[in-house]
């Protein structure tokens, strides 16, 4: 099984690389999106909070509109629509094996706009995710397809851009099909080191400061470690040209003294490997806004463009003074470098005795809880402390599966036993008592969830039904509500226009709902009866109706 999982990584690593390399030849033949210069506010390959970015962020000085044009002649495969993630994305297939993708966009062209249209009256559903399978949409290099936008998750106007190997739905580099103006190489922040028990545990030892010896020379010095298994994770931040944001790194290389223990290159990434962002970060840096990469983990060399030889582990005897250099580099080839040593000492690393093994299944059970980890959840072993709380004021039952959030690598089964209200939901709750509702299975005996932290947990029960406020109409002719759930969140919605189903356009992060006075729904110069029903992720539900 190992084996033939090793020969399948090659195999998909190698297509990759050579549509990597066959489509660098014919980079001249694709046209950016924009007729404006790529200037990004994300790059790549960054480290997200569950993934890697799977594309380009292309800013659009901060509005939206701007015409979104096809890169290169091909077929409408897939459109989407939604609240959240992708907002309105395009999907283009190309005769040479690849697949664009624009997202968060503001509106489609006038065909295709109509086309969704009638299929969401159709759908009654504001939401689809229509595969097209005819030719009826067939755009040539430099149409325009779309306008930029705002919409889904977006934080801020922006056009989200991919290009996928359509057989594999690899995701590739799409600047290894473009060129950006960048003449800055990576900077390195702050050196991280940590201990390795020999059960797996990993312990963070410091923080160290980094030191510019010349133009893109850092040095760190020499570094007392405790002897045994030591791990290296760098706070490392990227620039481009006339842009402010931070970018994520192209490739890195840890070279032991004249050994490669690690090398991360970002030219294609895999949506089923997304949790394995988790092995690649330090996740309490990463709360804190620093992208710290780590330069070893048990399960690295199961993600595209990464290998690392004994889990990029460095091993040091007491007494033994060790050399080590980062080396980065964007893609633009702006490269700089980190050196620093280790000096063994014969101090004693953390080393916990009852521990949770990174390798291994547990099911873990106190009174009513049961939680279920599968094998290679667990980036590394975590100390086992499972047991179960009381709020001395509510009565509220807390389940304590560790005293720091930790992340998994594959979502876990949470179970509570008992009689609970169709209302009761599962809960994550944070250091500061806050509680955030995890999408929660009701049956007559127990509760269960999918969580991706160990983390403590509580059930709560929400009463509270969604909130619907009427904003009035806009001056463009746009009648707009505000929906809204502080608890479980909104989970469905229905507009109606004189008792039939009527196109409301959902703004998640906003809480707006709204829809044009055009729709056909409405009677000119008659009353017209608009209804708005909410039901939230309890099953709550709301209605509002109003007269204009």
């Amino acid at each position: 099984m190992l084996k033939r999982f090793w020969q399948r990584k090659k195999l998909l690593f190698a297509f990759n690389s050579l549509m990597l390399i066959s489509l660098n030849l014919f980079a001249q033949d694709w046209r950016k999106p924009f007729s404006a210069p790529l200037l990004l506010s994300g790059n790549f390959g960054e480290l997200r909070g569950n993934h890697f970015h799977s594309g380009i962020d292309i800013r659009t000085d901060g509005v939206e509109g701007w015409p979104v044009i096809c890169v290169k002649e091909g077929r409408l495969a897939r459109v989407s629509v939604s609240p959240i993630g992708y907002g309105l994305a395009l999907y283009l297939e190309h005769a040479d094996g690849t697949t664009s993708v624009y997202a968060h966009l503001q509106r489609f062209n006038s065909a295709v706009s109509e086309w969704v249209r009638k299929l969401q009256y159709q759908k009654e559903s504001f939401r689809i995710d229509e595969s097209v399978n005819s030719s009826e949409f067939y755009f040539k290099q430099g149409d325009t397809i779309a306008y930029s936008g705002n919409s889904g998750s977006s934080g801020g106007p922006h056009l989200h851009f991919e290009i996928r190997n359509t057989v594999t739905e690899h995701v590739l580099n799409p600047l290894a099909f473009y060129s950006v103006k960048d003449y800055k190489a990576p900077i390195p922040r702050k050196l991280y080191l940590y201990s390795i028990s020999n059960n797996g545990f990993v312990w963070r030892l410091g923080e160290y400061g980094v030191k510019s010896v010349q133009k893109d020379v850092y040095q760190t010095g020499v570094i007392s470690v405790p002897a045994g298994r030591i791990g290296v994770g760098v706070h490392l931040v990227d620039y481009m040209n006339e842009s402010w944001n931070k970018l994520g790194v192209y490739r890195m290389d840890m070279v032991v003294e004249q050994d490669t223990l690690f090398t991360l290159q970002m030219d294609s990434c895999s949506f089923d490997q997304s949790l394995l962002v988790h092995d690649l970060k330090d996740f309490a840096c990463y709360k804190k806004q620093e992208t710290v990469y780590r330069c070893f983990g048990y399960y690295q060399n199961q993600i595209l463009g990464i290998k690392n030889r004994d889990n990029g582990f460095i091993s040091i005897n007491e007494g033994q003074v060790m050399r080590i250099k980062l080396y980065f580099a964007d893609i633009n080839g702006n490269k700089s470098q980190l050196s620093f040593k280790l000096q063994g000492t014969g101090k004693t690393a953390v080393n916990p005795q009852e521990v949770l093994a990174y390798e291994q299944a547990h099911r873990l059970e106190v009174q009513r809880w049961k939680v279920c980890l599968d094998e290679g959840a667990l980036c590394s072993s975590v100390k086992k402390q499972v047991c179960l709380e009381k709020n001395s004021e509510t009565g509220e039952e807390l389940l304590v599966l560790s005293t720091e959030e930790t992340p998994l690598l594959k979502k876990a089964t949470l179970q509570v036993e008992g009689s609970f209200s169709s209302r009761a939901i599962i809960c994550e709750v944070d250091r500061n008592g806050r509680k955030w509702p995890v999408n929660t299975q009701w049956s007559a005996d127990r509760l269960e969830a999918r969580i991706g932290f160990l983390n403590r947990y509580t059930v709560v029960e929400d009463t509270v039904a969604p909130v619907i406020t009427y904003l009035g109409k806009s001056n463009h002719g746009t009648l707009r509500f505000k929906i809204k759930d502080d608890f479980s969140g909104v989970d469905s919605y229905r507009g109606e226009v004189n008792g039939k189903w009527c196109l409301f356009r959902y703004d998640a992060k906003n809480h707006l709902l709204q829809c044009d006075l055009s729709e056909p729904v409405f009677k000119k110069q008659q009353q017209n009866v608009v209804n708005i029903q909410v039901k939230d992720k309890a099953g709550n539900a709301k209605e509002l109706s109003i007269k204009l």
